[in-house]
């Protein structure tokens, strides 16, 4: 599996990650252009698989993106050697620039949402035959940290570090409900829906319903985007029939008596196998109401684990949820230590996986 964010598996060449950091917004300042190619391999990859590129041109990368990408891709271009016969930049790459340079966008501004595209490759396990084929996932995002007053309208490091996770133990989510805590843009959703269905498709001869996908965030703006994401054609998830966006409210897990509470009526109804979130526990103040959403949620007996992925922004905030978590919500607890160097900045992202039943696994 391989997302362009550094959380890279499995093979790769150096067209392939242009293409990717590409299609990810990577600023051209930590791309590294395919020198050791000759101008001929560089140009016609540039120009039918970026350029051209069908899927890019229906979910492009922002005008002021593309913009710098194409500048920096011309002088690299033209300081290549050019002794072959057809050794010339094709125009319409310099027709696209130019394009750009006349755009309206105003480069002092904060940055335009953008589509972002994400690679990933699905394991045999799922159905995977050809090594070499990658599935996508595209997104609206936000490309500032804060909009709207929310961080939930862009992908943070957790959530592909998350995803790799559920990749790569695909069986614990299968056939099981999942539902996801801060849902964000909907990468996660995505993930865990097209698995659900690359799974079931496999067993075409003992195929089951599709088991739900339930989408919650407190944000109804963030939960809006996430729904406009899943749904859209390119991502597979838009074919998944039994997936649900809601509104949630961590802080209702601490209504008393809980019983009553409406957090307590939804998860009544919903069968939930496996709680997720990534990225949820960046200021103290949800730590207590988070803790008590896993507890709840985890007490009902179709529950088997809940799986958090946390960046490590500040190393209190982060004791602070172990102490309130770990001690007195669950029964086992175990502790995943992934390697996530160049991600965000360097920051370490740890995974933790709950269980309130001793049968669960």
């Amino acid at each position: 599996m391989t997302f362009t964010n550094d959380v890279c598996y499995g093979n790769n060449n150096e067209l392939l990650a242009l293409l990717k950091g590409y299609s990810a917004l990577i600023p051209p300042l930590h791309l590294k252009f395919p020198v050791q190619y000759s101008f001929t391999e560089v140009h016609t990859f540039l120009l039918h698989q970026v350029l051209l590129a069908p899927h890019l041109e229906q979910y492009p990368p922002s005008g002021r993106y593309q913009r710098s990408f194409w500048k920096w891709s011309i002088e690299h271009l033209e300081r290549m050697d050019k002794d072959e016969e057809d050794g010339e930049i094709d125009t319409r790459i310099y027709d696209r620039y130019l394009s750009l340079m006349s755009g309206s966008t105003d480069p002092s501004g904060p940055p335009p949402d953008s589509y972002m595209t994400y690679y990933w490759k699905p394991l045999s396990s799922l159905g995977c035959t050809d090594r070499s084929s990658h599935e996508t996932i595209t997104l609206l995002e936000s490309r500032t940290t804060i909009e709207s007053g929310t961080t939930g309208l862009r992908t943070w490091c957790a959530s592909f570090v998350l995803a790799s996770y559920l990749i790569a133990n695909a069986e614990t989510i299968r056939d099981q409900t999942v539902f996801e805590l801060g849902c964000g843009s909907g990468f996660l959703g995505i993930i865990v829906a097209t698995i659900q269905q690359k799974f079931n498709e496999r067993h075409e001869s003992h195929r089951q319903p599709l088991p739900a996908v339930l989408l919650t965030d407190v944000n109804a703006g963030v939960l809006s985007r996430c729904r406009d994401n899943v749904q859209l054609r390119c991502n597979q998830s838009s074919n998944h029939p039994n997936i649900t966006f809601s509104t949630l409210d961590w802080f209702d897990a601490l209504s008393l008596p809980c019983s009553e509470s409406m957090m307590t009526a939804f998860l009544s109804k919903a069968s939930v196998g496996v709680v997720i979130g990534a990225d949820i526990v960046f200021d103290p103040i949800l730590v207590p109401p988070l803790v008590a959403t896993l507890r709840l949620a985890l007490s009902f007996e179709s529950a088997r684990m809940a799986v958090v992925a946390l960046t490590v922004r500040n190393e209190q905030t982060l004791a602070y949820f172990v102490t309130e978590a770990v001690p007195h919500a669950f029964t086992s607890a175990t502790y995943f230590d992934l390697d996530t160097a160049g991600v965000d900045a360097g920051l370490d992202v740890k995974i933790f996986k709950f269980t309130l039943h001793n049968s669960a696994s």
